[in-house]
């Protein structure tokens, strides 16, 4: 019995113990899985964030080569246009050489249309090259932004790209710190289970050890009898009564 009270003792404090560090290894395991979820979101996050990223610089990239294109074509137009001017302007001084050599009126007029036609598509080349260079410099502003514009995203790209790595080794390692916590808290449950269900089975043995013993009867002590004391017989005087004396009483007094 007295061994088993010990026992009964000894595992109340394991008991304690392992609930102890059973609540500090569970706690440890929720700070680490909730690092390891925070990690793992943020690695999402960032996946979608990079995701986006790319589209926009997809996006960006594919305005800005449609405006360098764009540039490009306007370019060759007015290239183009200007050698026809250049053409149109020599063509223009010839005919007006001949203008003056021409003595004629019908070939003065002829060459007079001619001169006003040749005109003509001068005044409507130059207002092409205007405007084909307004386009372009419309069109190198739009570059200009764009290609800002596609450096900053470029730039976002390179660090979420260097984020990403990161963040693939903290949840790489929270996990395997998760699962060797998990195991940890494992054994120290069990270990915990078994103390108390050893430390119940004690506590059972005991109950039923102290119910088996024998109850002490206790002896019925008889109550003492007080020792009355005889009480002196006190006799009973008669009080003598006063009256006249009779001769019977003179008589017995005589005897005396």
């Amino acid at each position: 019995m007295t061994s088993l009270a010990r026992l009964a003792t000894k595992l109340q404090k394991k008991k304690i113990e392992a609930a102890k560090l059973r609540k500090q290894s569970e706690k440890k395991f929720n700070q680490v899985r909730k690092l390891s979820r925070k990690s793992s979101s943020g690695l999402s996050l960032l996946k979608r964030r990079l995701e986006n990223t790319h589209e926009k610089l997809d996006d960006v990239s594919f305005h800005l080569s449609q405006r360098t294109a764009q540039q490009e074509s306007i370019m060759r137009l007015v290239a183009a246009a200007q050698e026809r001017l250049k053409y149109e302007k020599d063509l223009k001084e010839q005919t007006e050489q001949e203008l003056e050599f021409v003595s004629s009126k019908e070939e003065k007029q002829q060459i007079q249309e001619r001169l006003q036609t040749i005109v003509d598509r001068i005044n409507e080349l130059t207002a092409e090259i205007r405007q084909r260079n307004t386009m372009a410099r419309k069109t190198t502003d739009a570059i200009d932004e764009y290609k800002s514009s596609k450096s900053k995203i470029a730039s976002q790209v390179r660090k979420q790209a260097q984020t990403k790595p990161v963040l693939v080794n903290l949840m790489k390692n929270t996990k395997k710190t998760a699962t060797r916590l998990a195991k940890q808290l494992e054994n120290r449950e069990k270990r915990e289970q078994a103390v108390k269900s050893t430390l119940e089975k004690i506590n059972k043995t005991l109950a039923k050890s102290r119910k088996s013993k024998p109850k002490r009867k206790k002896s019925k002590i008889k109550p003492k009898r007080k020792k009355v004391t005889k009480k002196a017989k006190t006799k009973r005087i008669t009080p003598k009564r006063k009256g006249k004396k009779t001769k019977k009483s003179k008589a017995k007094r005589r005897k005396r």
